[in-house]
């Protein structure tokens, strides 16, 4: 998250890509359409005491993808990265071992 804070190319293409997406809600619905056409595994990483995006969001986004996985975070918010950033890094470190070992025993799982 550090370059998208501290960045200012970074950070007005983010907010740019946001403003966009937030002006044409046609394009946010398209690209939920096509979740369920993802084939690939996908972790889906959420704060369980979120209040701005509620863990039922990331419930349903991890059902929506057909080899979704989600894992709740606790003692986090809506940004993982700053509240959580070893626990995240550990939870997308043993995903990618996971892929690499076979397929994953869990499929939801809570930190």
């Amino acid at each position: 998250m550090r370059p998208v804070l501290t960045r200012p190319g970074i950070r007005r293409d983010a907010v740019r890509m946001l403003r966009a997406a937030a002006a044409d809600t046609g394009f946010l619905l398209t690209a939920a359409e096509r979740l369920p056409g993802f084939d690939r595994p996908a972790l889906v990483v959420w704060a369980s005491q979120d209040r701005v995006m509620p863990p039922e969001h990331g419930q349903r986004l991890a059902r929506l993808l057909p080899q979704g996985r989600l894992t709740e975070v606790d003692d986090s918010y809506t940004l993982i990265p700053l509240d959580q950033p070893a626990r995240l890094a550990q939870i997308i470190r043993d995903f990618g071992d996971e892929l690499e070992t076979g397929p994953s025993r869990h499929a939801n799982q809570r930190s």
